[in-house]
């Protein structure tokens, strides 16, 4: 025979003593309707909330006769309006309602009796409606409960736990929290005395404060000092008798306790954002047109998901440089995930066809409940094979997932089983947030061992403690107006729905908070918030109670004598300072026959130690891979479209107008295969703006080669040969062909007419010089160079009588042999420096030294931007950092 303690605010709360008696259970309404339900042969499977709303949307849909008080609404949000008519249905059954209205009835609620009508046997029952028929249960069936003890009036039940109740060995508990507590003549007690009063609507004046110890008021500046001013005090004494009110920010004080080493409370709230839970919405936001590639970058770099590691981030990084779906860099991409999975690839690829290479669908068109329902099912059964991992933590994570999309799975069921044939996105991510509901707890953060006693609701302190501290008196929402008509409430109470008032509801709720503090016998702590926030109610009671409240301030607290005895001074270690040079072992570098390449050589010149950590020393940065900003995705773009017209053979030879009629037809192609984050929602201008002005400079650069006379043009031409500097690899972005058989080098660039003009008159321009040196190698010939500037079309060069009608920079006494000259005594005096072990660090703040100055004849050394340089703090910090 099983004895229980009932109370209303009990639920997943711990206001009590742990005893050690086999029988006794304290629950709340939750806890104890399963053990009702149990003891009378009424158990079944819970549905889920989406479920049910799915359930009341049919209800809704069919009870439709163009004068029902929700078609509106319903109109415009077919699952929202679902589940607030499905909240209000509960709720009325829950205090006592039938179902019925009488004639006299308004509108509103005629139409909810006529919900109802078709909801009996549609709709999974609720709260009041289990009660119901467990009260029918109880006319011949005796479950086997010895005792009931209530923890509130029987008056302050729902009306069907009243019915339930009054069959049942109920009675009042004899609560400790009704009285005082504490010992007679302390401050503590005066202050509980007065609160009895108070309550009972008797004056009994204002109290003297009088520091006796036994009530302490501390003030916090942030909640993480409050946190950690709580975690020193259970350090401080771990076992004593103590209760925590942690109303809110929960999971800070739980932080504070394990910097602390202390047992966790479990007092995080359950939340959405566990990776398991983030998968569906993802896979939910794939299915429509045009793709959200923000979306697709989360799913594909989410450490939980259904296509495999390698393939995951190949493709990641592909969509980071070129976001599409098909196209050259695609199929690419999938080859090489193909080969690394050698017999696997089949299956890996298919994965990759059935989530991103299906159809999506437009809002407007909507998507098929069958084919969203095949991608929640295939997304089943990758968490349920999850479930039988070995690790516990892990396992519930899997099975939070596996409960979340089974859930949707079944509400689509429902769905196609009422003729639903296709759904919105508005709709569909409703239903994904009813199936995911409260989220999941975190396995990491539960409550644990020699934990003391904590409550999120102030009223589940049901027994005295030695000691109360009421953490963060924040500001808390109360008890909320009804959204019915004082005349509909009325006519509910009317037919027997017991509803309280709202003011009655507040007197319950401020009965309640009063438990904490009358259940402290020997010290109350009250933690209130920074000054000038909004504090609890309770404290604008107590402070109205009180003269001359004593407020301690936290910080000085945790800064005391006391305080600081704990703690364990940390010897200063200051960060490394940033310095000019920095030595390492001579010959430590060496690899010098490894192929270099312009990017390569561009921090070997400029900033060494940048160089020696990112190419002998391969340090790569954390791979945080996005979709690219606009200035790098319009230029690959840029750069896309001008390869693949010039790989047309003859394309050199066609008018303009064909060269404007190939791009109007090949521009959309291109941007959806590497440029398909301008077709998302919100970029229609940006992609309009791209075409008009890259139209115009295809067309410029399309007249210009054509009027030097190019009879070819090799696009992105891959360079390759021995050079003094050792192996050089590069690829030209235009290696073009004149009449009379000279060659010149065209690098592209999306913009900085002005900073690529600066490096032509400075003759700093080393990639082309670069670039030209390959292509003098196999035709001992040195080539012209130029830059094309895309975003404002303008052809930058310094040769001269090349190109018609391009007025070229003129340096006198330069050229591009000379510039290679200077690279490469550049090259072999940086050489001579590494191999001796010293390592130039070029950045701002150190200054240079004598060794910084390069030889005769050499380049000018420039910092470079300091934006890409992933080794900036390793560098060393100044005294400003």
């Amino acid at each position: 025979m099983q004895r229980i303690r009932f109370g209303l605010t009990l639920d997943g709360e711990r206001g009590w003593h742990v005893r050690d008696a086999l029988g006794d259970s304290t629950v709340g309404p939750l806890g104890f309707l399963t053990v009702l339900e149990t003891q009378v042969g009424l158990t079944r499977a819970s549905p889920s909330q989406a479920q049910r709303v799915v359930q009341m949307r049919e209800c809704l849909h069919s009870a439709i006769n163009g004068s029902r008080f929700y078609e509106k609404s319903f109109e415009a949000d077919e699952f929202g309006t679902s589940a607030t008519i499905l909240k209000w249905r509960d709720l009325w059954y829950e205090h006592g309602w039938n179902g019925s209205a009488g004639d006299e009835a308004s509108g509103r609620l005629q139409d909810m009796s006529a919900i109802d009508d078709l909801a009996r046997t549609r709709v999974f029952p609720g709260l009041g409606q289990r009660l119901n028929e467990i009260a029918a249960m109880l006319t011949h069936r005796r479950p086997q409960i010895e005792s009931i003890e209530l923890l509130e009036p029987l008056e302050e039940f729902p009306l069907t736990w009243r019915r339930v109740l009054e069959r049942l060995p109920a009675k009042p508990a004899q609560t400790t929290t009704s009285v005082p507590a504490a010992r007679e003549g302390s401050m503590l007690f005066n202050l509980q005395a007065i609160l009895l009063q108070a309550n009972e609507h008797r004056t009994g004046g204002k109290i003297q404060w009088r520091d006796d110890g036994t009530i302490c008021i501390v003030r916090a500046e942030s909640t993480l000092a409050a946190a950690q001013w709580v975690a020193t005090q259970l350090r401080i004494s771990p076992t004593a008798d103590r209760v925590l009110v942690v109303e809110q920010s929960g999971i800070t004080v739980d932080a504070a306790l394990t910097t602390m080493d202390l047992p966790l409370l479990g007092a995080s709230k359950a939340s959405a954002f566990r990776p398991t839970l983030q998968l569906l919405p993802l896979v939910v936001r794939l299915v429509w047109e045009p793709l959200d590639f923000t979306a697709l970058m989360q799913f594909l770099t989410h450490p939980v998901g259904p296509i495999r590691g390698f393939a995951s981030r190949t493709l990641a990084e592909k969509m980071a440089s070129a976001p599409g779906i098909g196209g050259d860099t695609w199929r690419r991409a999938i080859a090489s995930i193909d080969a690394h999975y050698q017999a696997d690839g089949g299956e890996v690829l298919s994965e990759i066809q059935f989530w991103l290479e299906s159809a999506r669908f437009t809002a407007m068109e909507q998507v098929p409940i069958g084919f969203i329902g095949a991608r929640v099912t295939r997304l089943s059964e990758f968490f349920r094979n999850g479930m039988a991992d070995q690790d516990a933590l892990r396992r519930a994570a899997w099975a939070a997932g596996y409960q979340q999309a089974t859930a949707l799975g079944q509400a689509l069921q429902i769905l196609q089983e009422q003729g639903v044939q296709r759904i919105g996105p508005e709709a569909l991510d409703r239903l994904v947030s009813q199936a995911t509901a409260f989220g999941c707890d975190n396995p990491l953060l539960r409550a644990e061992a020699r934990g003391c006693c904590y409550v999120r609701t102030p009223g589940a302190v049901i027994e005295a403690f030695d000691e109360v501290c009421w953490w963060h008196m924040a500001a808390m929402p109360l008890a909320q107006r009804y959204p019915w008509s004082p005349r509909e409430l009325q006519q509910l109470r009317a037919r027997g729905v017991d509803l309280p008032d709202t003011s009655v509801m507040l007197e319950r709720e401020a009965r309640g908070w009063l438990r904490p503090l009358l259940a402290a016998r020997g010290q109350l702590t009250l933690m209130l918030p920074r000054s000038g926030e909004e504090a609890h109610p309770v404290w604008a009671m107590l402070s109205s109670l009180i003269e001359h409240t004593g407020i301690l301030d936290v910080e000085s607290v945790l800064n005391g004598i006391s305080a600081t005895e704990e703690t364990v001074e940390v010897p200063y270690c200051p960060l490394p300072p940033l310095r000019r040079w920095w030595q390492i072992p001579a010959g430590a570098i060496h690899g010098w026959e490894r192929a270099a390449s312009y990017s390569s050589l561009n921090e070997f010149f400029h900033n060494p130690y940048q160089w020696a950590l990112n190419y002998p020393a391969q340090l790569k940065p954390s791979a945080l891979l996005d979709v690219p900003g606009d200035f790098q995705l319009l230029g690959n773009l840029a750069h896309r479209v001008v390869e693949q017209l010039y790989r047309n053979v003859g394309s050199i030879s066609w008018p303009v107008e064909r060269v404007r009629q190939w791009f109007d037809r090949a521009a959309d192609r291109i941007v959806r295969e590497e440029g398909a984050v301008l077709l998302m929602s919100g970029r229609r201008a940006d992609l309009e703006s791209f075409r008009l002005r890259f139209r115009r400079s295809l067309t410029a650069l399309h007249e210009i080669l054509q009027s030097a006379g190019t009879t070819s043009v090799e696009p992105e031409k891959l360079l390759e040969d021995d050079t003094p500097l050792g192996l050089l690899r590069g690829s030209s972005d235009l290696l073009i062909t004149l009449a009379d058989g000279h060659q010149a080098i065209i690098d592209l660039k999306w913009a900085g007419n002005k900073k690529y003009r600066q490096k032509l008159n400075a003759q700093t321009h080393i990639q082309l010089a670069i670039y030209a040196r390959l292509v003098e190698r196999n035709t001992s010939s040195w080539p012209a160079v130029a830059y094309f500037i895309l975003r404002q079309p303008e052809l930058l060069t310094t040769a001269d009588n090349v190109f018609p009608g391009v007025n070229p920079i003129a340096v006198v006494g330069a050229s591009t042999s000379l510039l290679w000259e200077r690279l490469s005594r550049t090259w072999q005096w940086r050489r001579a420096q590494i191999e001796a072990g010293a390592l130039e660090l070029v950045m701002e703040g150190a200054d240079p030294t004598d060794r910084s100055v390069p030889p005769d004849g050499a380049l000018p050394i420039e910092a470079l931007d300091r934006r890409y340089n992933p080794f900036v703090h390793l560098a060393g910090w100044d005294a400003d950092s």
